[in-house]
């Protein structure tokens, strides 16, 4: 895997130089830290991922998504062995081809369902290559869409980059149904568009118990909303851990730090991935730069801090197996970025 000195700053239209940032002082205190060892697991030579960003399982299928491709920007593999199954989500200009992707989501069929923001819809890929996916156009009202979720089998949730809401629900024909929320800032005078980007978060939704979770890509704040209710559950950190930035030409730049890129709500907890990278020393050295986090944040699903996971490595995405007590993280710093962590 080729080594990438950038930190990638998601959806926001611009990257900085990077390097092996100070420690942040992180804005919640948890009663318990344990360290983690992980276990690369192999990836075959004819599949190369260039910045592996998203990874999802089901039925024993392991599917991951590279951002920076040439070719497919989703693989799938067998969990057990590794063992190429498809590529999806091919890149290029033609209807069925792919600008980027912002995430992956199964469904209870085992259908794909991905993100395209530079095209402006959610897309069911199919289960073969050369299947027909089904495409969602998303509504012009939606600003640059950067992450969804599945609210049922007819709604999805998107933030809302107007910064007139925070979360929009969008049906299957890709119109929008209502808002809900609003971003969680005192900066009133500043402009809602620039607010939204400062404020964008990675997203995940549990239909068993409502809960949606929010985790701000540039700082340390975690949302959790209960969406069957409609209520605010509780914002962590949002005082010290809100994103700092300026308003450059009407683009949020940041000055704090690089904060969460993925988030699980799961039965019982919810997961966030922390980087804590200072973006002041984000621009001094990149010569030593590691992309990722190696902090798991541990939160019931009413916010309280339960417990942090220190793991051996950097890694930019996870996901979290609550049944198996098992943890598969991607670390784009590797030529095999795949590793698993038992954490039960």
């Amino acid at each position: 895997m080729k080594r990438i000195y950038t930190v990638v700053l998601i959806g926001l239209g611009f990257t900085l130089t990077s390097c092996n940032a100070t420690a942040h002082t992180e804005a919640v205190v948890f009663p318990e830290t344990i360290s983690l060892q992980g276990e690369e697991k192999a990836i075959p030579d004819s599949v190369y991922l260039r910045y592996s960003f998203r990874v999802r399982l089901h039925d024993d299928i392991l599917y991951i998504m590279d951002i920076h491709t040439s070719g497919y920007y989703i693989h799938s593999f067998t969990q057990k062995d590794m063992r190429h199954i498809a590529s999806l989500a091919h890149r290029g200009e033609a209807p069925t081809e792919f600008l980027g992707t912002e995430n992956i989501r199964i469904d209870e069929w085992g259908d794909v369902w991905t993100l395209d923001a530079n095209k402006s819809k959610i897309v069911k890929l199919a289960k073969q290559i050369d299947g027909q996916p089904v495409q969602i156009n998303l509504d012009k009202e939606l600003i640059r869409t950067l992450d969804f979720d599945r609210l049922n089998d007819s709604v999805f949730i998107v933030p809302d980059y107007t910064g007139q809401h925070r979360i929009s629900f969008v049906d299957a024909q890709g119109g929008i149904l209502k808002h809900a929320f609003q971003i969680p800032s005192s900066t009133e005078k500043e402009s809602p568009i620039v607010l939204a980007q400062a404020w964008r978060s990675f997203i995940s939704y549990n239909p068993n118990h409502g809960i949606l979770a929010m985790a701000t890509q540039l700082g340390q704040v975690i949302e959790i909303y209960d969406l069957k209710n409609e209520r605010v559950v509780e914002r962590i950190g949002l005082d010290e851990g809100a994103p700092r930035f300026e308003n450059r030409g009407g683009y949020a730049v940041p000055t704090g730090i690089m904060g969460y890129s993925d988030i699980h709500v799961g039965e019982k907890y919810i997961y966030a991935l922390f980087w804590g990278s200072s973006f002041e020393d984000i621009r001094k050295r990149p010569e030593d730069h590691k992309e990722g986090g190696r902090y798991v944040h541990v939160f019931d699903v009413k916010g309280k801090p339960i417990r942090k996971y220190v793991i051996d490595r950097h890694i930019t995405g996870f996901h979290i197996d609550e049944v198996s007590g098992k943890m598969i993280g991607l670390d784009v710093n590797s030529n095999q970025p795949v590793v698993e962590y038992v954490f039960n």
